[in-house]
């Protein structure tokens, strides 16, 4: 590659690369800066898109489980905290395959919440691919246990909020089988 053929790749990739930073900072400016800045972009809509969500997380959503029916009691046991705990690394930022499954496990219960706060029927909740993940997950976190059912519970934590106020039940499932029958091939 002659020298002038590499600075000329060197200046459109740099070029680019300003231009990628520049719009990303101006897709994440706060909606009052996005409609001032419609005159700089001819008409161009700035999505509403924010590093931190229109609606930033003030919450975090715990999955808490307690089983029954163990050979010396039917009375159920106390909740505990089942919430798949959030492995940091630095190189998270480059490779971080486990993230996947808490976060689709994430996702869901924040569905749930949501469903639940628009007082939807417990009915169709049970039957949502939501509600079902969230089951599966909580029988495969309580798989080892000596108890023949299961319940989950979501719980919203607010650290900021005041003592007393800090937690808020979202959730209570229905009891529910601890080990499936396994499946017949026929």
């Amino acid at each position: 590659m002659t020298p002038s053929v590499a600075r000329f790749a060197t200046t459109v990739a740099s070029v680019a690369l300003t231009a990628h930073v520049v719009a990303t900072v101006l897709q994440n400016t706060p909606d009052s800066y996005n409609l001032d800045l419609r005159r700089y972009v001819a008409g161009w809509t700035i999505p509403g898109w924010r590093f931190f969500a229109p609606n930033p997380g003030v919450h975090n959503v715990h999955l808490l489980a307690r089983t029954r029916g163990t050979e010396s009691s039917d009375r159920p046991g106390d909740w505990r905290d089942v919430t798949p705990p959030t492995h940091h690394s630095m190189l998270n930022v480059l490779f971080n395959p486990r993230s996947r499954g808490p976060k689709a496990l994430f996702d869901a219960m924040q569905q749930l919440s949501v469903m639940q706060s628009n007082y939807s029927a417990m009915e169709w909740m049970v039957t949502s691919l939501p509600y079902r993940l969230v089951t599966d997950a909580t029988r495969g976190f309580l798989q080892t246990e000596d108890a023949t059912q299961f319940q989950f519970l979501l719980m919203n934590y607010y650290p900021a909020a005041q003592p007393g106020r800090r937690m808020l039940p979202v959730l209570v499932s229905m009891w529910m089988p601890l080990h499936l029958a396994p499946e017949s091939s026929t």
